[in-house]
């Protein structure tokens, strides 16, 4: 893809960073040499991860209208999908006129893929059609692809939802390798990963492993101080806390209704008001 790299090396200055402390646990001195002076970069993950490192706006520095164009609205579909909105956000991707097959850009492709395998999921019920997204997602997504690793995950719940839980376990297992096989740092959005993960080993009675998969998915959190699905994380680990400790009286949900609070998570805090009345010892 083609890439505004002087706007990229211009903040890289401003900030005082070398193209060696840039590039550190993200990639190479010489892609961030490649980036700038050859405006190229072969991986929008790796783009993300320098533009999240100088607050840059990924948009900003793609030269490529089209591309620009999709990025921005996958990025619109992917705040809707994180209110839920899987409807309204499945609406939006086939609004657009954009083939996203005329690029050579393979990361866009493969986040596309993603986004309408899970808005036809989770917004639709439709196993058929989410089933294609996420397999075309897992054959074209790299190592370092965090929407194929997803896409894995998501192959999880799709199974999940048919109750088809050994092959369940097999995609969540793998997602879970996957992202512990990256070779740049690890990105925020791996905490839906450890999420989905989490409670599938805790539908299945495997409260240790769903412990430590939220506690890992809340670490992640604050490697990147962010709030991200904090609510839903400490609400797991809690959970999963009681479940695996006898000598627990009841369940610590304090942190869990603070960030639903704080995230106007009101689903959360009716399940949490429940389990209080319910789960003791």
């Amino acid at each position: 893809m083609r890439i505004k790299g002087d706007i990229i090396r211009t903040v890289r200055k401003q900030k005082k960073l070398s193209q060696v402390t840039l590039a550190a646990g993200i990639c190479t001195q010489g892609t961030v040499s490649n980036i700038e002076n050859k405006n190229v970069c072969d991986s929008l993950e790796i783009l993300d991860a320098i533009c999240k490192r100088l607050n840059l706006s990924l948009e900003s520095v793609l030269d490529d209208n089209d591309e620009k164009k999709l990025t921005s609205l996958l990025n619109r579909v992917e705040d809707l999908c994180n209110t839920f909105k899987h409807k309204e956000a499945h609406l939006l991707l086939k609004s657009t006129s954009i083939d996203v097959s005329d690029f050579q850009n393979r990361e866009l492709e493969v986040r596309w893929f993603y986004f309408m395998g899970i808005t036809n999921l989770l917004g639709y019920n439709n196993t058929t059609d989410s089933l294609f997204y996420f397999y075309r997602a897992d054959e074209l997504g790299d190592s370092n692809s965090i929407y194929a690793i997803l896409s894995v995950n998501s192959l999880g719940i799709v199974y999940e939802m048919v109750n088809e839980l050994d092959k369940a376990q097999v995609y969540y297992e793998k997602s879970i390798d996957m992202l512990n096989k990256m070779t740049v740092k690890m990105p925020i959005e791996a905490t839906k990963i450890f999420f989905n993960t989490a409670k599938f080993y805790s539908l299945i009675k495997n409260y240790e492993t769903a412990f430590t998969l939220a506690t890992e998915g809340m670490a992640l959190n604050r490697s990147y101080q962010s709030l991200y699905m904090l609510d839903l994380l400490t609400y797991e680990a809690a959970f999963n806390d009681f479940m695996k400790s006898p000598d627990l009286k009841e369940p610590d949900f304090s942190h869990a209704k603070v960030f639903a609070t704080f995230n106007d998570n009101q689903n959360l805090l009716d399940v949490i008001e429940n389990d209080e009345k319910i789960l003791t010892r």
